[in-house]
Order: C-alpha cells, then structure tokens, then sequence
C-alpha cells in the first residue's frame, strides 16, 4: 500500500474508531524506546478497559530495557514472527515511522492499519493515519485521544503515558518539550501520578551489565570533525564481556552528546542477526542544526531532526566513515 492510499484522521475520529473496535492488534518498532513501549502498554491497558479484544507485538526476540520492565503487560507481548491478524481486527502502528521497523510489512495482505505516530517522516502507510509531527511523543497522541473519547486513566495507564513522555522529552530538556508536554503532565499528576516513583524506576535502577556496556563504548569513543562529531561503537565481545543485550544500549548515544563541543553524536552497535552481520546505528545532534534524519534516511532509517537511527550490513568502520563524511557537509 502506498502513502496515498491512507486518509489522514483526527483525533476526534481516532477516539471514535477505538471506542467501536472489538478486536485490536497493537504494534511497534523493533528496540522500542520509552515512548514505544509506554504507547503499547497505555492503549492495551485502555482497549483491555473497554472489553476489546487486544494483543501486542514487538519485533526482534532480545529483552525489552529493564527500566521499562515495570510497565503493565510487557511480559504478555508477542515476539519473534509477526502473529496472524484475525478477521475484523484493526492493526494499530504506534510511535513507528517505518513499516519495515515493525515488520508490519508482513502482515497479511489486507490487514487495515491505523498508524499513530509523531515522526516527521512517516509516509502515512496506514489506512488511517494520525500522525502529529510537533506533538513530543506518541503517548501524548495517545492522551488526546483516550482524553477526546471520555476514557477515564488510571494510574497504570497515566505511569505508561508519562514514561513515553519524560523519556522522548529528555526529562522536559529537549526542543521539543512543548507547553502541552507540561499541561499533559500535570494533569497526569493532578489524576494522582507519582513523578518521582517513575523516575526512580526508568532513572535510577541501571542493571550492572548496562554500565560495563558503556564502559566498553567507551573505550571505542572518538572525537571527529575537531570534537564536533562524537562516534563510539560496541560488537559482540563487549556484548558478552558485560553479559549484556541489546536493551541495555538504551541511552548511551546520549551520553556521548553530552561531551563538550560535540555537535552530532553516532553509537553502533554490530550484532549478527541470524548470522549475518548487522550494524545498527543511532544518531543524535545537540542543537538541531545538523538534521540527522537527513542522515539516516538516506540509508533507508529515519527518525527526528535530533535523533534518528538506521541499519547497516557494512562493517562498523566503514559506517562511521560515512556518517563523518555526511555531517562534514552539514556542519
């Protein structure tokens, strides 16, 4: 199906289709972040209190990050091979820019997708599509809509939304911490959310493997383009010396941002996916003037202005190379 095919949907009518669904079908990216996982854990949760039938799936097979494991139903998640899609149930794509990071390109033929997201360069591949570029997560897309069909959140529900929120956000640092993104947590903590409680669990409960992950990345770090550049990279000897899984890779691109003068930060991390080498990069620019989904997509990923990611089969050095050489002109 092509972009074209989808019509664009508000929030009003997304709240009007979830409220009639029977049977829902909830998926997102592969490695899913915080924004990811919370969209999935929030709209299982509300379909779950309506009486619809819901499942969940994620692509990939590795652990989801420990900090996340608190949220509701993540351990009920499909994982591995796309499940089948019954008769008369609805596919909801969420916080997910590219069909291939969902596998949703394999679903059955016909399967009617309505696709929910915030990434700039989402093609509209759904049937119905509610695609908010400015809006600084997907769950809080989410929240307009459960707000928009009068569903009342408990305090399950508010923790999953605020989780996608805090984390794409930064901790309401970045640029795209927007009034709404406020407005949207107080009412949360007005509904009784425990701020600190979720902060203690995705920010200060780090898993010992995840730390001697980013020593190892550390020891691979590089400073390009006279420190405006930041690369650093990991492969499977790292993965193993710290007895760790892709999940624990969450958040150290962005510590590399953090290193005076960097301007464009790039972390790979070189797997092999059934025996095939895999070279997964994700990009990061401190002040928006490096537009790094530029980079990405242009290696078939995507992602924000300040943070984007792609897939590689090349070999980790060469990767690097190209991404110096592509911010090069950007700079």
């Amino acid at each position: 199906m092509s972009a074209d095919d989808g019509r664009t949907i508000t929030v009003t009518e997304a709240a009007r289709r979830l409220r009639d669904e029977t049977s829902i079908l909830l998926v997102t990216h592969e490695a899913p972040d915080g924004d990811a996982l919370g969209s999935l854990a929030a709209m299982a949760l509300v379909a779950g209190s309506l009486g619809i039938t819901v499942k969940s799936y994620v692509p990939g097979d590795t652990f989801f990050p420990s900090e996340y494991s608190f949220l509701s139903g993540l351990e009920r998640v499909h994982r591995g091979t796309p499940p089948d899609v019954a008769q008369g149930t609805t596919v909801y794509m969420l916080d997910c820019a590219s069909l291939m990071r969902s596998h949703g390109h394999r679903f059955e033929q016909g399967a009617f997708r309505v696709n929910i997201d915030h990434h700039q360069d989402n093609p509209g591949y759904g049937e119905l599509n509610l695609i908010v570029p400015d809006a600084p997560s997907t769950t809080l897309i989410l929240h307009d809509v459960f707000k928009e069909a009068g569903i009342p959140l408990d305090l399950r529900v508010a923790e999953a939304l605020y989780v996608g929120l805090v984390t794409d956000t930064g901790r309401f640092q970045y640029s795209n911490t927007t009034p709404a993104a406020h407005r949207m947590a107080a009412e949360l903590i007005e509904a009784g959310l425990d701020v600190n409680a979720v902060y203690r669990k995705v920010y200060e409960s780090t898993p010992l493997p995840k730390l001697v992950l980013l020593q190892q990345a550390l020891c691979h770090l590089e400073l390009r383009l006279k420190g405006q550049l930041i690369t650093a990279w990991i492969g499977p000897e790292d993965f193993a010396r710290a007895g760790a899984e892709e999940g624990h890779t969450e958040g150290i691109v962005d510590q590399l941002r953090r290193i005076q003068g960097a301007r464009v930060a790039a972390f790979a991390r070189l797997r092999d996916r059934d025996g095939v080498p895999e070279c997964k990069v994700s990009l990061r620019s401190t002040d928006g003037s490096v537009n790094v989904a530029e980079i990405a997509g242009a290696k078939g990923g995507g992602g924000h202005v300040r943070a984007a990611g792609f897939t590689s089969k090349a070999a980790v050095d060469e990767v690097l190379d190209w991404v110096e050489g592509e911010v090069r002109t950007r700079l």
